[in-house]
């Protein structure tokens, strides 16, 4: 069987969400798990580690960009959002022997449910007999996870644990204009004040607003200024 990108029920990987992407504000620790995680593919034996942090501060975009970077090199992944598929049951969790890497996003969201435990410590079991790549995210400490089962408590930290830490407002510009530097367009200061004072300031509805400003303007043909925004917001 040819590899190819495996979705786990259909689930897809954000359009983006890479390495190059993933905006590093100066003095930041996460610039050190960046480097690390850049490396993924170049793993030889099974690996796991998990990333912590608050909501939006990251973790997901980090996830995804290891995801695209071993599909890049044309190997089988299987990404698991668990806040959006817990419900499918523990099922979802079996059949993953042929993915190279397999990336479990928010498992904080199923501690505590023991069918899901018993499913997890499993997981990770079997990603160490077969030598895959396990990357897990938690918006809490692992060490501080309240696991019914002991035995998985301390497998959660079996590999390396990092925190990631949110942008601070005062990087969220910064942000914003170099991911629409990537896009090939610039983003004015005024462009920015307009969506601070009348959008979500977390940094992931920031970037899907970006990503939609950016495909409306190629679509009109239009510069991205504030009346041209003011038109998108009030039309979305």
């Amino acid at each position: 069987m040819q590899k190819s990108q495996q979705l786990t029920l259909n689930v897809n990987l954000r359009d983006g969400f890479c390495f190059k992407s993933f905006y590093v504000a100066p003095e930041s620790k996460n610039a050190e798990t960046l480097g690390i995680l850049q490396n993924i593919a170049s793993f030889s034996e099974s690996q796991q580690n998990i990333l912590w942090g608050e909501i939006h501060s990251g973790k997901t975009h980090l996830l995804q960009a290891c995801c695209a970077k071993v599909t890049d090199l044309h190997d089988v992944i299987s990404y698991i959002p668990l806040k959006e598929m817990a419900s499918f049951g523990v099922d979802i969790l079996t059949g993953l022997s042929f993915s190279k890497l397999i990336a479990l996003d928010d498992i904080d969201y199923v501690i505590g449910d023991k069918d899901w435990e018993v499913a997890i410590f499993n997981l990770i079991n079997q990603c160490r007999e077969s030598g895959q790549y396990l990357l897990m995210s938690s918006t809490q400490n692992p060490r501080r996870l309240s696991c019914v089962l002991p035995d998985l408590a301390s497998r959660l930290i079996w590999g390396g644990s990092y925190q990631i830490k949110a942008l601070a407002d005062e990087d969220k510009p910064r942000a914003l204009q170099a991911r629409a530097e990537q896009r090939g367009f610039k983003l004015t200061d005024r462009v920015i004040d307009y969506l601070y004072r009348r959008y979500p300031r977390d940094i992931e509805s920031l970037m899907v607003l970006l990503d939609k400003l950016d495909k409306e303007s190629l679509r009109k043909k239009a510069v991205i200024t504030v009346p041209f925004v003011r038109e998108i917001l009030e039309n979305s």
